[in-house]
């Protein structure tokens, strides 16, 4: 009885290592599967609204499902990764096999969530956008295609799975119209995550080399990635100003734009010699804490306005 409590309880850790539900991911998950509905809202009671919740939810699964499809597919490369050891223990003690199967049935039954949702209202893009971020996924982590060994197309495609899919399906969730602010919103978003994407892979080089993938911190090393991510954050957060003054007014778009900053600041302050010592758990605590503030905040902003 006491081997199989023990057991047990090592398997909840495990599953709650290759989720990567550590501070601060689920809360910038849920950000991102809220960022759409959000700015589709009038009111704050909108979003309370049983198919948006459910969308939301259905948004939110593949978010955190794709971690333990990464964490399958990434063993060799975790092992040597700082900050990451321990989630390729986790995933070699519950198995590749079984850490695929985990993931895809997760993603399994978000899909059908958003296509119950789509079919109750109407809208066949909330059930499209899920069904995309998934087929990224894959494309993202499975061989033959394997998108994070190829460049740019790394960041992205994960862009596209953490913002702008999630942003158009639970926005349809909320209303079937697309109105022009969304545009430079949504893309500013997508660039956004892509900016975040390059800096967060910057202390994967050395394992993404032994490994032979040619991700942009190995493709084109440290210093010209940084560069990439700072380019990316800073049209970034040009479009989101132009998103959240047309929607919401030039003192949202400071507000907003503001809070953002924060990585962009943080980032340009970086030297070269200190891109040789970035771990991930200090990143992780450190300016993923702040850059998560900025994602609550982009959130609240459009609710506090139509309060």
């Amino acid at each position: 009885m006491f081997l199989t409590a023990t057991r047990c309880i090592r398997q909840a850790q495990d599953l709650y290592r290759v989720h990567r539900l550590e501070f601060p991911f689920p809360v910038a998950y849920l950000c991102h599967a809220l960022w759409g509905a959000s700015y589709a809202a009038t009111s704050p009671q909108q979003l309370a609204q049983t198919p948006v919740l459910l969308a939301v939810l259905a948004n939110l699964i593949p978010l955190i499902a794709q971690n333990v499809l990464n964490a399958a597919m990434d063993i060799p490369i975790d092992t040597r990764t700082p900050g990451k050891i321990s989630v390729a223990q986790a995933a070699m003690r519950l198995g590749r096999t079984r850490l695929i199967t985990i993931a895809s049935a997760e993603m399994t039954a978000a899909l059908l969530l958003a296509t119950s949702v789509a079919i109750r209202l109407g809208r066949p893009l909330i059930a499209a956008a899920v069904a995309a971020g998934i087929l990224v996924e894959y494309l993202y982590n499975l061989e033959p295609v394997r998108l994070k060994k190829r460049g740019m197309a790394n960041p992205v495609s994960l862009g596209l799975h953490f913002s702008l899919l999630p942003c158009l399906s639970t926005f349809n969730a909320v209303r079937p119209d697309f109105p022009p602010f969304l545009w430079p919103l949504i893309f500013g978003l997508w660039l956004l995550l892509i900016g975040r994407t390059l800096w967060w892979s910057l202390p994967d080089a050395t394992a993404d080399r032994a490994a032979g993938l040619a991700p942009p911190a190995v493709r084109h090393g440290l210093s010209h990635t940084l560069l990439m991510a700072c380019t990316a954050t800073t049209t970034a957060l040009a479009l989101i100003a132009w998103g959240l003054t047309w929607t919401l007014g030039p003192l949202a778009a400071l507000t907003g734009t503001a809070g953002c900053s924060a990585f962009l600041i943080r980032k340009i302050r970086l030297t070269p010699p200190a891109l040789h010592t970035l771990h991930e758990t200090h990143m992780r605590w450190h300016t993923l804490t702040y850059v998560t503030g900025a994602d609550i905040l982009l959130v609240l902003l459009p609710l506090t306005t139509a309060l």
